[in-house]
C-alpha cells in the first residue's frame, strides 16, 4: 500500500509540474531553433504521424518526378526546402526546416498568456501587444501535454 502511495505522489507531482504553457513555449523554442527532433515530443502522436506521412509522400513525388516536386516545393516554400533536401535530410530535419518558415514575434512583445484546461484537454493563447495571437490545442498524452493543433500550422501547411 505504501508503494502505491509513493508512486501516486510521484505521478501527481509530475502532472502538477507539467504545464500547457510550458509546452507552448517549447514549441516556440523548437521553431526558433528549427529543432525537428524536439517537435516529435511536442506534437501529439497523430499530428506527428501526419507530418511524417506528408514528408514520405513528398519523398515519393521527388523520386517519381523531381521537376514537378521542385516546382511545388518552390511555390510552397520559396526555395527554403528543395528537392536536394530530401536526399540529405531526414524527416525530423526537414520538419525543423519547414517549421522554421514561421515568423515569431519576440517574447518581449507578449502581452498575455492564457491556459484553459478541462480534463485531458487544454487550450493556450499567447497574445501580443500588436493584437496578434497564437493559439494551441493540446491533449494529455504519454505523460505530457502534446499539441494537436496550433494556429501556426496554417502559415506553413496551407
Amino acid at each position: 500500500m505504501r508503494i502505491r502511495f509513493i508512486v501516486f505522489a510521484l505521478l501527481l507531482t509530475a502532472v502538477l509540474n507539467a504545464s500547457p504553457l510550458d509546452t507552448a513555449y517549447d514549441l516556440l523554442d523548437a521553431i526558433t531553433y528549427q529543432d525537428g527532433y524536439a517537435l516529435e515530443s511536442i506534437f501529439s502522436v497523430d499530428l506527428y504521424r501526419s507530418f511524417t506521412e506528408f514528408l514520405d509522400q513528398t519523398r515519393i513525388l521527388v523520386e517519381a518526378d523531381p521537376a514537378l516536386a521542385a516546382g511545388i516545393l518552390q511555390q510552397r516554400y520559396r526555395g527554403r526546402i528543395t528537392v536536394a533536401d530530401f536526399d540529405i535530410l531526414n524527416n525530423e530535419e526537414l520538419l525543423g526546416k519547414i517549421m522554421g518558415e514561421v515568423l515569431l514575434q519576440p517574447d518581449e512583445q507578449i502581452q498575455q498568456e492564457t491556459a484553459d484546461m478541462e480534463g485531458r484537454e487544454a487550450t493556450v493563447v499567447i497574445s501580443y501587444f500588436n493584437g496578434a495571437s497564437i493559439s494551441f490545442r493540446m491533449v494529455w498524452e504519454e505523460s505530457d501535454w502534446r499539441i494537436v493543433d496550433t494556429s501556426l500550422l496554417a502559415t506553413v501547411f496551407q
